[in-house]
């Protein structure tokens, strides 16, 4: 990287976004960003859009970004191939030369100081790809801020799964070893040379497969916060919910597929080709063994304990949670068997 700092270059995958294409790109305009030699550089690709995605880029581009020296914003159709390892593929064509690539959403925004956090985790040269870190809202303001709407404060829609699982990333990135990173907001050295697989949902997940097969470290940025709307499971959040088990289980289940040759590196990825997959069966021995083990110790009495117990695990928020994962679970499992997931994609907009 330049020893001034790194430049930027943000990579927007675009599909039918032109409901929040002004929230997005309002909030990079008024983000911080790294001091660099050269300007940082952002560039959209759109991928097939239907709706004014591509001509509502460049309007926006035009009026937040060209009067701005630090920044330069250009719009790109994607011609090498549909979906979104095709759009990555394009923009990162486009943005040869910078330093860092930032892959992120077009449908979430960064806390002002996101990207030079960013920045920051890369003074560590064994680090080679870093994820920003995810916080669920109910809802975002429409200007670009990090507010809920008409400027009042955020509701957080973190469940119990996700303050689990950001527990889990937390650990894993004390020792550079993240697995699950956030493609919402993900960088990598543009020196590593990654390539999107085609075909492959989980983009994000596999870019970091490869970093790590490279050797380098992947790690999370606690202060790199995105904020991101999580629809209520009524409201299109089941059909996103299962999109993206499906994309993890077709990524961690492919061919060839690992994260290294190292002992840890094998248990890790081990552990995650198996055991997220089988929670629901896992979780179900858990409860039976539960109950088992309670009638051979207290007989009838500890049956009946044990067994109000699971009830009531069930039927409270969080055993709720965990009926709806597993259930998402194993309809990923089976349409993944039935025909792979394809990467071309179009998020629901209300």
């Amino acid at each position: 990287m330049n020893p001034a700092g790194p430049v930027l270059g943000i990579l927007i995958p675009c599909r039918n976004e032109e409901r929040v294409l002004a929230r997005r790109l309002t909030n990079l305009a008024i983000a911080r960003w790294p001091e660099a030699p050269t300007p940082h550089r952002i560039c959209l690709v759109d991928d097939g859009s239907t709706d004014a995605t591509a001509d509502r880029a460049r309007e926006l581009c035009a009026e937040l970004f060209d009067q701005l020296e630090e920044l330069r914003a250009e719009v790109v159709v994607n011609t090498i191939r549909p979906g979104k390892s095709g759009a990555i593929t394009c923009g990162l064509k486009a943005l040869e030369g910078v330093d860092l690539v930032v892959l992120t959403d077009a449908d979430v925004v960064v806390h002002p100081g996101a990207l030079i956090a960013l920045a920051e985790a890369f003074q560590d040269a064994s680090t080679g790809m870093v994820s920003g870190a995810q916080v669920f809202v109910r809802e975002l303001a429409a200007d670009g801020s990090v507010r809920g709407p008409g400027g009042g404060a955020l509701l957080r829609a973190g469940d119990l799964f996700d303050r689990a699982t950001a527990w889990v990333r937390a650990l894993e990135s004390s020792c550079g070893r993240l697995f699950s990173v956030h493609g919402q907001l993900l960088a990598w050295r543009s020196s590593l040379a990654l390539e999107a697989t085609p075909g492959v949902a989980a983009d994000d997940i596999d870019l970091a497969l490869s970093v790590r097969a490279k050797g380098a470290r992947v790690r999370l940025a606690r202060e790199a916060r995105f904020f991101e709307e999580k629809p209520e499971r009524d409201g299109g959040g089941e059909a996103q919910a299962l999109r993206r088990a499906r994309a993890y289980v077709q990524v961690v289940r492919r061919p060839g597929a690992s994260i290294g040759d190292g002992l840890l590196d094998r248990l890790q990825f081990g552990f995650y080709r198996t055991v997220p997959l089988y929670s629901p069966e896992l979780f179900g021995l858990a409860c039976t063994a539960l109950i088992a083990l309670a009638w051979a110790f207290q007989g009838l009495v500890g049956l009946g304990l044990a067994a109000g117990l699971v009830a009531l695990l069930l039927v409270a928020r969080p055993g709720r949670d965990l009926l709806r994962l597993a259930s998402v679970i194993r309809r990923a499992r089976a349409e993944e068997r039935a025909a792979p997931l394809s990467d071309s994609w179009e998020m629901e907009r209300s």
